[in-house]
């Protein structure tokens, strides 16, 4: 057997491989917009790199038929291979987005990460009840003596309000009163300097009227995202830089 053939062998059974991790990215770890906005397809150039390119390549610099030692380099370039790929699996895996919060008008992707950066315990996703990622709003308190309370306790610790878990309900809940503050449309207009939001939609289908739009913050980038009006559904990111 040539060592182009074992290299191409090899890249089969790592396809096999990458389609099922690939699968687990974009329909279950970086749905739907997170996939764009929040490491989505950083994770997957790692698992690429590591899954498609790394072990097929090494295998086509060792293989040789009837070189002596050739079982023993394979064991180790498929042991090598699994110790990358298990070790990119586990970083794309933790980094994924588990909580989209609103807060004030605008829509915050985070992950356990963003709340130990403040020395805070991500609560677990499952018990929110809002779905995965969990879909927050954070509810402040009616009285405005207790939030202005609780506004200078949290800057006193350098806790960002939106991160405040006794405030998380369900998005659901409130999807109503969140449409109600979408950004005006002629601003949001203004703001569309490159002439993105005419090819989102007619991508997407409807005029401006039928959909929100909020300023959405994530790892990788900032934008808005585009909310139907008459479902609630989020629809898609529209490449229009948001305020902060």
């Amino acid at each position: 057997m040539s060592r182009y053939r074992a290299s191409f062998y090899h890249f089969l059974i790592s396809l096999a491989v990458f389609i099922l991790l690939a699968y687990l990215v974009l329909f279950d770890w970086y749905p739907g917009f997170f996939y764009t906005i929040d490491g989505g397809w950083e994770g997957m150039r790692i698992l690429i790199g590591v899954d498609l390119i790394l072990g097929p390549l090494l295998t086509l610099i060792v293989f040789r038929t009837g070189k002596p030692g050739l079982k023993m380099d394979l064991t180790m370039i498929g042991l090598f291979q699994s110790i990358c790929l298990v070790a990119g699996v586990y970083f794309v895996y933790s980094e994924r987005p588990l909580y989209f919060i609103y807060y004030e008008d605008h829509f915050y992707s985070a992950r356990p990460y963003t709340f130990e950066r403040f020395d805070l315990q991500a609560p677990k996703v499952e018990s929110l009840h809002a779905g995965i990622p969990a879909k927050i709003f954070i509810r402040l308190p009616d009285s405005a003596i207790e939030e202005a309370d609780l506004r200078k306790l949290l800057y006193q610790d350098s806790v960002p309000l939106w991160l405040y878990v006794p405030l998380f309900e369900p998005l659901s809940e409130h999807m109503d009163e969140v449409i109600k503050h979408a950004m005006d449309p002629t601003e949001l207009v203004e703001r569309d300097r490159y002439n993105n939001l005419a090819p989102w939609l007619a991508k997407y289908g409807g005029d401006l009227a039928d959909y929100a739009f909020f300023p959405i913050h994530a790892r990788y980038r900032d934008a808005f995202i585009g909310v139907s009006r008459a479902t609630g559904e989020f629809v898609g990111i529209v490449e229009i830089p948001p305020p902060f």
